[in-house]
């Protein structure tokens, strides 16, 4: 792994070049697949700031720490990016262990042919309830809802004839009006 060390408004010394590659070095551990590493070290303020983007086959990771402490801001930088290292190689080993969906079929009995492809893809409607709206107005409507513990109610607003539906929304209500065009 290639890794370059760079400095923002800060002289690098040599010992914090050699803190930040060793500290880099040992990722190498977590995944092969990283080629080259890009540490920044800077200073904003009172903080000491550490960035480092691993270029990876694939993706890049990018991570930032500060501190007060440069050394320490590196090996918070550094630990991130193993548990993403991490992460990302179990994820890796978790899909190629994976059984892909061709070889499971092949494996299972060969299932009953399917009547119509609508069929395994339409709504499952449980159950069907009419109801005759009744006339009131919005106010109306809410206290309906609250009283009948309903997750909303139908109506006809008596202000403009329309049906209307009220329903829970957040802390408040909201209102479901159609449009006929």
């Amino acid at each position: 792994m290639d890794i370059t060390v760079k400095g923002k408004n800060f002289d690098i010394t040599d010992s914090l070049r050699n803190h930040a590659k060793q500290k880099l070095s040992k990722t190498t551990r977590f995944s092969d697949a990283v080629m080259t590493a890009e540490v920044t070290l800077a200073t904003e303020r009172n903080w000491h700031v550490a960035k480092i983007t691993l270029n990876c086959k694939g993706s890049d990771l990018h991570a930032e720490e500060k501190s007060t402490d440069m050394y320490n801001s590196i090996d918070r930088v550094v630990e991130k990016l193993e548990r993403e290292l991490k992460k990302q190689k179990e994820k890796e080993s978790s899909h190629r262990t994976r059984v892909s969906p061709l070889e499971a079929s092949a494996e299972r009995e060969p299932e009953a042919p399917k009547k119509k492809e609508k069929d395994a893809f339409s709504a499952r409607i449980e159950s069907v309830q009419r109801f005759t709206p009744q006339s009131m107005t919005v106010d109306e409507a809410v206290k309906e809802l609250e009283s009948s513990g309903e997750d909303f109610v139908g109506f006809l607003n008596e202000d403009t004839g329309v049906f209307q539906l009220v329903h829970k929304k957040g802390r408040g209500y909201g209102l479901l009006e159609p449009r006929i065009s």
